[in-house]
């Protein structure tokens, strides 16, 4: 019998479904961070792993890995070649690798029109038109990501250093920043310099939780990353007639946040990625299953 990975691997942490030829999942795990642009080798341990925990879970071989098919939709698979020296190296008898906004993509809306923007750790806009799928955004941590828990908890410390040297005012949000480290800028230097996405994504919840209570500093922050999120995903291909989805781990808190048309036209997703990734994967491998 032929089985089928879907694995939906990001910065924060990375998901796998195992399912049988039909889609049906039999099996799911998590494990360890898969962005295989900022962490190339931790993100191929953390897939192979995570498969392997997927098998034992239901108690099948590990050395079944290698007769399995697999669909990986990860954060930084658009980077460069990364996705062709993951591929290479990977254990299963034929895999495709996708970026992780085109399995969110198909999860949420299937094989409609449509348009998601999928913001956690990083950040992705993608819709679909006459069959046509368009990206906007996914460029990585260093230039893109815009609106994401990276982005957004790297903003908090820069402008916390600022209220430190008083060029901007302080407000609760930066005061209990500085207060983590000391009320020392050397220390917040020192802690953070070697933080990848997913550490300054920690403070993200942080911000939207201080703008609850009218926190000036948490709104300057998402003031500056709304507007560009709305133009991501109108760009993106945003049509009110059409299903939206608003998804990721940061998802939930943008809702009261963006403007109404978006809400109008929001939609729960018919899947996850997870699915998506095996609805993909059941099309490209349909002639070996």
């Amino acid at each position: 019998m032929r089985f089928i990975f879907g694995v939906d691997g990001g910065g924060t942490g990375c998901r796998v479904g195992l399912a049988d030829k039909t889609g049906k999942i039999i099996s799911l795990q998590q494990g360890g961070p898969a962005n295989i642009e900022t962490s190339f080798r931790e993100a191929n341990k953390n897939i192979i792993d995570t498969c392997k925990k997927t098998l034992a879970k239901i108690d099948l071989p590990e050395s079944l890995i290698s007769e399995t098919y697999a669909v990986l939709g990860l954060a930084g698979s658009n980077m460069g070649d990364f996705d062709k020296q993951l591929s290479e190296h990977l254990p299963f008898k034929d895999n495709l690798i996708i970026n992780d906004g085109e399995i969110t993509l198909q999860g949420a809306i299937g094989d409609s029109d449509g348009c998601v923007a999928v913001i956690g750790t990083g950040s992705v806009f993608i819709g679909r038109a006459n069959g046509i799928a368009k990206q906007i955004g996914g460029w990585g941590f260093a230039l893109g990501d815009d609106g994401s828990g990276a982005k957004l908890g790297q903003d908090l410390l820069r402008l916390a250093i600022r209220c430190h040297e008083n060029l901007e005012k302080h407000s609760e949000l930066t005061i209990q920043i500085m207060k983590k480290f000391d009320n020392k800028i050397i220390t917040l230097i020192k802690e953070t310099y070697d933080f990848k996405p997913k550490d300054f994504a920690q403070f993200a919840t942080l911000i939207f939780e201080s703008n609850l209570t009218g926190d000036s500093n948490a709104r300057h922050i998402l003031n500056n990353q709304i507007p560009i999120i709305e133009k991501s995903i109108i760009s993106a291909g945003f049509n009110k007639a059409r299903p939206f989805c608003l998804l990721g781990g940061l998802g939930k808190f943008y809702k009261p946040l963006v403007k109404k048309e978006f809400l109008d036209a929001l939609v729960d997703p018919k899947g996850n990625a997870i699915e998506g990734a095996i609805s993909i994967a059941i099309s490209r491998f349909k002639k070996d299953l």
